[in-house]
């Protein structure tokens, strides 16, 4: 029961369908309420006459969030081998301070009215980073998505309660600087997506011509098959998963190629060959300057941050969910491709290899 419980609730690949399938829906659930628990929050406490309205359907609506968080507090407790571990960990009080105290007051009569209670729910945004495992619905550049707009929405809701007691001051004229580094923003992405764009593009162009060089090579110079059978399976293998040491191992292999080929006299085709090779296997584990990659990543926290906290009202909220999906997303789907041979279930954008596989499998060669 506990194994089952704990590959439940944080990984059911390795269960049965009905369980997966189960498992998915209830963390999409779960999604949901994490992002209905920052609005409520704001119509109660900045909307007072709209939360009186429909008093009993906020209420209601309230104690259910706060009865399907405890349940699922019991069932990761149930779940855990190591309870102690569990409840002092950053996953067990983001799970606990979010659901405890306010389950307390409810029962013991605080009412459930207690402003520092209630403003305490918003630590449930943190059990979207806790689950996230790079699976199902948080995976990928949905699950980035996911986690960027709940915590902006959290902390925008947090600054308009803030606004409405008077405890932030406003902001005026802020729009022209806001304009100015949002154009710098974009320029900094955009120089950073013409580097990778172009490497990509020069990545497959080399391996088009890699390919041709390869079939010449079959067809003039049979018997150098054999090195061109071997050499072929591990530059694909090289380029599905490239590592400094794979790397190394290729180029020691195609060394003994060109000294194959080379036996017959000099080849006009080794000359552009080797170039091209050479291109794919130096790129293959090169990357952006990590400065300039971690610079562009403070860039954008900071500018996300300024938006959050001097944009008023519900214009600011808008405008950093918006902004900050557009310049969020840009800067996971340039850094995505920043590693175009990354081959895993996350990635999005990738170096194609159809015209090597195609190569493979016309000239009958073993993957």
């Amino acid at each position: 029961m506990k194994n089952y419980l704990s590959k439940f609730l944080d990984d059911p690949s390795s269960l049965n369908k009905a369980s997966r399938k189960a498992s998915y829906y209830y963390l999409t659930l779960s999604i949901v309420l994490i992002f209905l628990t920052p609005i409520l929050l704001y119509i109660e406490l900045v909307s007072p006459i709209l939360y009186n309205a429909y008093s009993n359907v906020f209420t209601n609506l309230d104690l259910f969030i706060i009865s399907f968080f405890l349940i699922d507090l019991l069932l990761r407790l149930i779940g855990s081998d190591k309870k102690l571990s569990y409840i002092f960990s950053i996953n067990g009080f983001i799970d606990i301070i979010s659901v405890v105290p306010e389950f307390i007051s409810i029962v013991f009569g605080l009412g459930i009215n207690s402003a520092w209670l209630r403003v305490l729910r918003l630590f449930r945004v943190g059990k979207i980073v806790s689950t996230h495992k790079g699976t199902g619905i948080l995976s990928g550049f949905t699950g980035v998505v996911l986690i960027i707009s709940a915590g902006i929405i959290s902390a925008k809701v947090l600054i308009l309660i803030l606004e409405s007691y008077g405890y932030i001051p406003v902001f005026d004229n802020i729009s022209l600087v806001l304009g100015l580094v949002s154009f710098s923003l974009a320029m900094l992405l955009g120089t950073k997506l013409s580097v990778v764009n172009g490497r990509l593009n020069q990545l497959e162009d080399a391996i088009t011509r890699i390919v041709a060089g390869i079939k010449v090579f079959w067809f003039t110079d049979i018997s150098s098959r054999k090195y061109l059978q071997s050499w072929v399976k591990e530059f694909y293998k090289s380029l599905k998963n490239p590592t400094q040491e794979s790397v190394s191992n290729m180029r020691k292999i195609t060394n003994a190629l060109y000294e194959s080929i080379g036996k017959n006299g000099v080849n006009p085709n080794l000359v552009g060959f080797s170039r091209d090779v050479a291109f794919v296997l130096n790129t293959s584990l090169s990357e952006v300057n990590p400065f300039y990659e971690k610079f562009l990543k403070e860039v954008t926290f900071v500018f996300t941050i300024v938006i959050v906290t001097t944009v008023p009202g519900i214009t600011g909220l808008v405008a950093s969910l918006i902004l900050s999906y557009i310049f969020f997303g840009m800067f996971y789907l340039i850094e995505d491709m920043d590693n175009p041979l990354d081959y895993g279930d996350e990635s999005l954008i990738t170096v194609n290899l159809d015209p090597l596989e195609e190569m493979i499998i016309n000239l009958e060669i073993e993957e």
